[in-house]
């Protein structure tokens, strides 16, 4: 799936992640109204990791991914793939707008062996 679709637009709904594919850098040129793409930093150019879900592909900052990642993060392994979150906002517009992406309460956490056997009476 290539469609792009925008953090605003899911906000109060969820996706899943099915991959991130990696990280380029991005810069929106205002004079030729595009995006510019380069896989080497260069002034301007922002680091975006290209997350796709099943709402299409997000285009999310370091800081967007460590937020999943710290949403899933468990016995120190954190593994975005098929997991869900929840995108909430603080309501706001323009550069004042925050984005809180969460695991879905619907994600069910499986009991890891070590925590099975805990559980064991003897």
């Amino acid at each position: 799936m290539s469609d792009f679709v925008k953090l605003s637009s899911l906000v109060g709904d969820t996706f899943t992640v099915k991959e991130v594919k990696g990280f380029t850098y991005k810069k929106w040129d205002n004079d030729e109204k595009k995006m510019l793409t380069s896989d080497m930093w260069q002034e301007g150019f922002r680091k975006l990791y290209q997350v796709e879900t099943n709402k299409g592909q997000l285009d999310m900052g370091p800081g967007q991914v460590g937020q999943l990642l710290e949403g899933v993060f468990y016995n120190g392994v954190a593994d975005l793939n098929g997991k869900t979150f929840a995108v909430k906002s603080n309501g706001k517009t323009g550069v004042d707008i925050r984005y809180y992406l969460n695991p879905a309460k619907t994600e069910v956490r499986e009991k890891t062996i070590d925590e099975e056997v805990a559980d064991l009476p003897f």
